[in-house]
């Protein structure tokens, strides 16, 4: 049977050794090109992207709020590459870019305003558009180098979190909410992680004026298949003190069940002739009682009970 009190949660999803070899160049192209002092601002543009489904649940909503937070704090939107398809491409195209062109008599608008009219938050009033560009389907591998620094995930419904494992991998700065599938990741220095949307826009101006620390070989070795091997093994063990101590448990609930079943047993088949004796005495002495009672007291024959008692040898 599954030990007791050993419910633990943990990451156990790796990631493929073309991300990690991504980060080991980057982390050896950063150490080469400074004696600079790390982190220091430069006129270097740092472009932010998202990869992932095109689904409004993958918090495509929550990134139209980010945008208009940002700028109401800097006084412009921030510039973002979309990579991906899915089945609400058209619509959230459509929120973002809110293009001039044919709407089919406004049924994209209506779908996304259907969607946040359920409590997803932001309308869809804005009437000009933002600096998002749709670039379609692409393998995350395919934008290592240094085009890229900054991912964004807005997502509160991931599972695996593949993505944001492998921006960090590859040494990006990855920028997720503060979200419990997202735990696993803020230990490590390249993870920013926000609550709100001021705090977006805090970590976000962060990110454009740094790059990334470099991640050392022992947290980047954190995200390989072999490690989350071990962290599957480490949370399934059980020691030969935890395995003694539950048999005994399961021996003593055993043992109760045993007993209570006997004694059941014994009830409803008649028992063994020394009870069948005790339960002839107590209806003899239960009769008796009856017969000197008032005649208001119904006897056992009116009402067609038996007492009937036990004693313990």
């Amino acid at each position: 049977s599954a030990p007791t009190n050993r419910e633990c949660v943990e990451n156990m999803h790796g990631i493929r050794e073309t991300y990690l070899k991504e980060g080991q160049r980057r982390r050896q192209h950063t150490i080469l090109s400074a004696p600079a002092v790390h982190g220091c601002s430069t006129t270097e543009v740092r472009r932010a992207y998202f990869i992932g489904k095109l689904l409004w649940a993958k918090g495509f909503d929550q990134l139209l709020e980010l945008e208009g937070s940002y700028r109401e704090r800097t006084g412009e939107y921030f510039e973002i590459d979309i990579f991906g398809s899915g089945p609400d491409e058209r619509e959230i195209k459509r929120a973002f870019l809110d293009d001039a062109g044919d709407d089919e008599g406004g049924i994209l608008r209506s779908s996304f305003n259907k969607y946040i009219s359920s409590g997803h938050g932001v309308r869809a009033s804005r009437r000009h558009r933002l600096p998002a560009n749709f670039l379609g389907p692409s393998d995350h591998s395919s934008l290592a180098g240094d085009a890229y620094s900054i991912f964004i995930n807005p997502s509160l419904s991931e599972v695996l979190c593949t993505t944001t494992a492998e921006a960090i991998a590859m040494n990006k700065w990855a920028i997720v909410p503060s979200h419990p599938s997202n735990a696993f990741f803020l230990h490590f220095p390249n993870c920013l992680s926000y609550r709100n949307r001021r705090e977006f826009a805090s970590v976000l101006e962060r990110a454009q004026g740094a790059d990334p620390p470099p991640l050392s070989e022992e947290l980047a070795g954190l995200l390989s298949w072999e490690a989350a091997t071990a962290r599957c093994v480490r949370a399934a063990a059980v020691t030969k003190r935890d395995a003694a101590r539950d048999e005994r448990i399961v021996r003593v609930k055993e043992g109760k069940a045993s007993s209570l079943k006997k004694t059941f047993s014994g009830l409803w088949s008649g028992g063994s002739k020394g009870d069948l004796e005790n339960m002839n005495a107590c209806r003899s002495v239960s009769s008796s009682s009856s017969s000197s009672s008032s005649s208001s007291v119904p006897s056992e024959a009116a009402t067609g009970y038996i007492n009937v008692g036990f004693v313990t040898p």
